[in-house]
């Protein structure tokens, strides 16, 4: 919370997240997407402006490695859709992760962005909150939480929280409705 002080009164002004959800699942109407679905109610419902990326429908290349962002001040030099992620990364204060498990970890999808963000990072390295929300036929996510872990470790993030499991949308709306 911030406090305005003018001339004639104090005001109380709440300043709330934004936040980007970055869903890498190939489904619009998956498991996935309705725990982002109840993800984005809770957040909405205490005032964060939410924006969603369907990563799937996008035209987003994988990295190059020509390292041609560091030449350019942390500008990709590919010309795709990363752009408007890009844009949405660097607008928000939470980036959430959304995925369903593929071979222990995210989807393609999300690890191509992923990558792609190192364009992002490098020029522009703000602290940033995330969360990660991820659905598997089974439990076990040890491998995405050590890959999320080591991934923001390294940039010094915070986690928010996790949900890490289908037909979780109570906890979801929760864990969005904490984000302030």
């Amino acid at each position: 919370m911030i406090i305005s002080v003018t001339r004639d009164f104090v005001e109380e002004v709440n300043i709330m997240a934004k936040i980007v959800i970055l869903n890498g699942s190939p489904r619009k109407n998956g498991k996935t997407a309705s725990l982002v679905k109840a993800f984005i109610e809770g957040a909405e419902s205490v005032g964060n402006e939410v924006k969603e990326l369907y990563l799937q429908g996008m035209n987003i290349g994988g990295c190059l490695a020509c390292e041609g962002c560091q030449r350019n001040g942390g500008t990709c030099v590919q010309k795709d859709d990363m752009k408007i992620v890009s844009e949405a990364f660097l607008w928000a204060d939470v980036v959430v992760f959304a995925s369903p498990q593929y071979w222990g970890t995210i989807t393609g999808q999300l690890k191509i962005v992923i990558d792609r963000l190192y364009a992002v990072l490098f020029g522009s390295p703000k602290m940033k909150q995330f969360v990660v929300i991820m659905t598997a036929r089974g439990n076990m996510y040890e491998m995405t939480e050590d890959f999320f872990s080591i991934f923001t470790r390294f940039l010094g993030w915070e986690n928010l929280g996790n949900v890490l499991g289908a037909g979780k949308e109570v906890e979801a709306q929760a864990l969005g409705a904490s984000i302030k």
